[in-house]
C-alpha cells in the first residue's frame, strides 16, 4: 500500500453485526484508495471472518480478544486495548480514527476522531425495559458519554436512534447520519418458498422472537428461526409448535435462506439499523416489521408493521402477507426496491467525504492556531 493513501485506523468487534459493517465499509472505501488497518475486539476473530478481512487489499488486520466495553467486567481489558490501539496508531500515524466503539477516550489524537453509534446499553435498555439501565451500568454510560463528547464527529446509521443517543447521552459533538450499505448478490432462479424466517437468540429480550413463536402454531406457514435454541446461560432448550430452529449459520447459508424465504419478520423491540433486514429485502422477502421508530424511518411504506407488544396485529399482519400472493409481492418488490438506496457506493463515498472535511478542517484550525513568522 502506497503512503500517499489516506489511511484511516478503524475499531471493529468480531462477536456482532459490527464486523459485517466494518468489512462492507472498508470495501466500499477501497474504491476510494483509502486504506483500514482495522483493530479486531471482543474475541479472536473465526477463521471464516479472517479468510473475509484477508480478500480485501486495503485492510491490515490487528487481532485480540480484549472485552468490548458492554461486557462483564472488562475494565483491565479495556485499560490494555486503550494501550494496543494508541501502539497501532502511534506506528501507521492515521489520517483518521473512527471508532466503532466507546473505550478510547484519550485526548492525545492528533487527528480527527470519528465514533460511529451503533447503540448501547442505555438505549437498549430504554426500549427493551422501559426504563433506564440500572446504577451497575453508571460507569459504562460515562465512558460512552465522555467517548463521543470527544469525538469531531458522531456518526450514527439512522436519525432516530441518533435522537436517542444524543438525548440520552448530552452529546454536544457535531452530528452526521450515514445509513448503512450492504451489497449482496442473489440468484434470480430460486423459488420463494411458504415459510418465515426470522434470525436471532430465542431468550434475547430485544430480538423478542417469542412474540413471533407464540402465535406461530395459528400459522398455516412454518417458522424458522436462524439461531440457537439452547439458552447458554441455563442450558435449557426451547421447543415451540410449528417453530424450526436452524442454529447459527453461516453468511452463506443465512444468504440461502434468504433467497427461499418469501416473508422476513422482526418483532424487535430495539434494532438501530437491522442489517439482517437489509439481507432480506435485497433477498426479495415481504418485510414484517415492528413498529419503531427506526424501521420506519428505513422502510416506510416498503414493510408491513406491526404492534410487537400486540400478538393478535402481529398475526393478523403476517397472515395478510401469508394469504394475499400479490400484496405480499407487491411488498416484497417495495422493500427491494428500498433496499438498493442502502448501497456500498453511497455508503463509502459519504463516509470518504466526511473523513476529508474532517481532514480539512483540522488542518485549517492548526494552520489558525500557528502564529505567522
Amino acid at each position: 500500500m502506497e503512503d500517499s493513501k489516506m489511511k484511516i485506523l478503524m475499531t471493529t468487534d468480531t462477536v456482532g453485526g459490527v464486523w459485517t459493517y466494518s468489512l462492507e465499509l472498508c470495501k466500499a472505501l477501497n474504491k476510494h484508495d483509502i486504506e483500514v488497518h482495522l483493530a479486531a475486539m471482543g474475541a479472536w476473530p473465526t477463521a471464516e471472518q479472517e479468510k473475509e478481512a484477508s480478500k480485501m487489499a486495503n485492510i491490515v488486520l490487528y487481532k485480540s480478544d480484549y472485552k468490548l466495553e458492554w461486557m462483564q467486567d472488562p475494565w483491565e481489558d479495556l485499560e490494555k486495548a486503550h494501550k494496543w490501539i494508541a501502539s497501532i496508531y502511534q506506528t501507521i500515524h492515521p489520517d483518521v480514527v473512527h471508532f466503532n466503539n466507546y473505550a478510547q477516550i484519550e485526548n492525545f489524537w492528533s487527528c480527527p476522531i470519528v465514533t460511529v453509534y451503533h447503540s448501547c446499553v442505555q438505549t437498549w435498555w430504554q426500549a427493551v425495559k422501559g426504563t433506564s439501565a440500572p446504577s451497575a451500568w453508571s460507569r459504562y454510560t460515562a465512558l460512552v458519554k465522555d467517548s463521543l463528547n470527544t469525538s469531531d464527529m458522531v456518526v450514527s446509521p439512522t436519525k432516530a436512534i441518533l435522537e436517542k443517543a444524543v438525548g440520552v447521552h448530552e452529546v454536544k459533538s457535531p452530528t452526521d447520519v450515514i445509513h448503512n450499505g450492504r451489497e449482496m448478490c442473489f440468484s434470480k432462479d430460486v423459488e420463494k418458498e411458504n415459510f418465515i424466517l426470522c434470525m436471532g437468540r430465542i431468550w434475547d429480550e430485544a430480538k423478542n422472537l417469542r412474540a413471533l413463536s407464540g402465535i406461530a402454531k395459528n400459522l398455516p406457514w412454518p417458522v424458522y428461526i436462524a439461531g440457537n435454541n439452547v439458552n447458554p446461560n441455563t442450558g435449557t432448550e426451547v421447543d415451540i409448535e410449528n417453530v424450526h430452529f436452524v442454529g447459527e449459520l453461516s453468511s452463506e447459508e443465512v444468504k440461502e435462506m434468504m433467497q427461499r424465504a418469501s416473508i422476513f419478520a422482526s418483532p424487535t423491540k430495539y434494532e438501530p439499523f437491522g442489517l439482517a433486514i437489509l439481507e432480506a429485502a435485497k433477498a426479495g422477502c415481504a418485510l414484517a416489521l415492528s413498529d419503531i421508530d427506526t424501521l420506519n424511518e428505513l422502510w416506510s411504506s416498503s414493510a408491513s408493521f406491526f404492534d410487537p407488544e400486540n400478538p393478535e396485529d402481529t398475526q393478523k399482519k403476517i397472515l395478510q402477507l401469508i394469504e394475499d400472493k400479490e400484496y405480499r409481492e407487491a411488498m416484497a418488490k417495495n422493500a427491494q426496491s428500498q433496499s438498493e438506496a442502502y448501497n456500498l457506493q453511497k455508503m463509502g463515498s459519504e463516509y470518504a467525504a466526511l473523513y476529508k472535511r474532517l481532514i480539512v478542517s483540522r488542518k485549517t484550525d492548526i494552520n489558525q492556531l500557528t502564529p505567522s513568522l
